[in-house]
């Protein structure tokens, strides 16, 4: 009687391929007529998945940002200058966590934030894609929006000791290598 279980059983393994049988022991290449007359080797051809495409992002763990806010910034940073394109699909969530070695919960709730920015879409059992309109606002929105912000960073370039001219040339040598990026 043939042995039995999940180890023995090729429906459980590789995705329910086929194993190949390779025959090993003394009796290699001979006729085996009883199961035991020849000790069999099982070898499953598992194709090799690609890996999965893997987001360079920078995280600084010391500053007082929280990681999911880092990282949404980050992917913001990443389709403002081009270098994320339309439904382009993004890392998953458990791929993104063990590449930056942080919880998963953090990435979804980073994901989930830009999904709510418009500037993603996810996609149940496909993936986080980046959205076609990239979350495109009205222009008085759009204003108010880059106001609070630039209030916010001249606020704190002020607390640094930065000069409003010095802040301007920032601004615009950003721009520059923003516009300039692929």
């Amino acid at each position: 009687m043939p042995k039995r279980g999940p180890e023995f059983e090729p429906a459980f393994h590789a995705g329910g391929r086929l194993p190949r049988l390779l025959l090993s022991g003394k009796n290699r290449g001979k006729n085996c007529k009883r199961p035991l007359d020849c000790l069999l080797t099982v070898v499953y051809d598992v194709p090799q998945l690609p890996r999965e495409r893997i987001m360079y992002l920078y995280l600084d763990y010391r500053s007082g940002e929280p990681i999911y806010r880092q990282i949404v910034e980050a992917v913001k940073y990443k389709v403002a200058s081009g270098q994320l394109a339309d439904d382009e699909r993004l890392p998953s969530i458990r791929a993104m966590a063990e590449e930056l070695k942080i919880n998963t919960r953090t990435v979804v709730k980073a994901y989930e934030e830009l999904q709510h920015a418009g500037l993603v879409v996810m996609r149940h059992g496909q993936g986080v894609f980046v959205a076609a309109n990239h979350g495109g606002a009205s222009e008085s929105v759009r204003r108010k929006a880059i106001g609070q912000m630039a209030r916010r960073m001249l606020a704190e370039a002020f607390r640094l000791g930065a000069d409003k001219d010095e802040v301007l040339k920032i601004i615009q040598s950003e721009a520059d290598k923003m516009g300039s990026e692929p």
